[in-house]
């Protein structure tokens, strides 16, 4: 897969001189996609279930587009929301570091809002200097907040303008509301299983 290849974890390792060796940083999409394909079966009866009691659509029709859809914004859509976020990230910093701004920051490092701000602007691939079971859960709610608007959209379109559903009237705002409830429950459900496996590591 694109990635995996190494030429994007070199240019990510270039872009960040300072943290180009042993010590490389955190890429958040191996820790985080398992996770997402282990929650996979219960987000599409969670946005199953929500559809369906909402429109009405019948129950073998819905469960089967709705599980279609999710299988393609699930499976492509985490791993583009990563790779969007990890352009921005190297732009966005690099930029910092062009700029020379990181000399003027010395009155948030160090401090827990300059972690926080720190993992939640470099969710996709994390450098090294902030320690800490909470980073990495807190980096997986932040990934989860661009996968969700790649997510409503496609699902939205496939469903609704695409006719996924068989429903005559209007489903996309039914579609998003799904898409809410079952990512409010990825993002609790992820950060559970991801501080339990972390105790153990």
């Amino acid at each position: 897969m694109a990635f995996s290849n190494p030429l994007l974890i070199l240019a990510a390792l270039l872009a960040f001189p300072s943290v180009a060796h042993a010590d490389a940083g955190l890429p958040m999409l191996p820790l985080a996609y398992p996770v997402i394909l282990l929650l996979l079966v219960p987000v599409i009866v969670i946005e199953s279930l929500y559809v369906r009691l909402r429109l009405g659509t019948g129950w073998r029709n819905t469960l089967v587009a709705t599980s279609k859809a999710n299988v393609i914004t699930l499976l492509l859509g985490f791993p583009l929301a990563w790779l969007v976020y990890l352009v921005f990230e190297l732009g966005f910093f690099g930029a910092l570091a062009a700029t020379g701004i990181t000399g003027h920051l010395g009155s948030v490092e160090n401090t827990r809002i300059g972690d926080l701000l720190t993992v939640a602007l470099s969710a996709a691939w994390m450098g090294p200097g902030i320690a800490g079971r909470w980073v990495v859960p807190l980096a997986f709610v932040v990934l989860l907040v661009p996968s969700f608007l790649v997510s409503g959209y496609v699902e939205s379109a496939l469903l609704g303008r695409y006719g996924w559903l068989a429903y005559e009237g209007r489903s996309t705002k039914v579609v998003w509301q799904a898409n809410v409830f079952s990512y409010v429950f990825l993002a609790l459900a992820g950060c559970v299983l991801l501080w339990t496996q972390l105790g153990h590591i």
